[in-house]
């Protein structure tokens, strides 16, 4: 793969590193599944299902890891297991179902669109810091079809793109914000 590629990935892994220690751990991705649920006061079912769900991700990002020896990833166990699973189905409905899951709990108006101020909040909850990049490009970038709203279909398809392409001049590269350097996280 890539170095743009390894970069977009060391980008995810800092989006899913939610105490950023640097790893990505199974008690960060339920943090980072409550925090999203507390932060868009989900019900307490919505809020158990997106955890069930990002647990589901988890396991399948350990795939590559040897969870008995070392319970968390590195950029590069983290790398190298999503490279492992880029074309397996399983992987893949797992992402989509991540992906719906998110979708449906930052849709707040429960419209079936992100509207450009859902967006902007998304990415305030992901824990890009303001005036470091405008996420009116990403939505841009996300909103396929021009149309000012995001469906949830163009939502998973540019979290696809950003996940599989290794296309430089593709926007969805900014699916989380801006990318990751190594320097931030070797």
């Amino acid at each position: 793969m890539s170095e743009f590629w390894k970069k977009k990935m060391r980008t995810l892994l800092y989006t899913f590193d939610y105490d950023k220690d640097g790893y990505i751990s199974e008690q960060d991705v339920v943090d980072m599944a409550y925090g999203f649920a507390d932060a868009y006061n989900a019900t307490p079912e919505k809020k158990e299902n997106l955890a069930s769900i990002f647990k589901k991700t988890w396991r399948k990002y350990m795939k590559a890891g040897d969870i008995e020896k070392e319970p968390r990833l590195t950029v590069m166990t983290f790398t190298a297991s999503i490279k492992q699973q880029l074309y397996d189905p399983d992987f893949m409905i797992t992402i989509v179902r991540l992906m719906h899951g998110l979708f449906e709990l930052i849709d707040v108006s429960q419209d079936g669109y992100l509207q450009p101020q859902e967006h902007i909040e998304w990415f305030k909850h992901l824990g890009v810091p303001e005036g470091t990049f405008d996420p009116k490009f990403a939505f841009v970038a996300v909103d396929a079809n021009g149309d000012g709203k995001i469906s949830i279909e163009e939502f998973t398809a540019g979290f696809l793109d950003f996940l599989f392409s290794q296309d430089e001049s593709s926007p969805n590269q900014y699916f989380f914000g801006p990318l990751v350097d190594e320097a931030k996280y070797p």
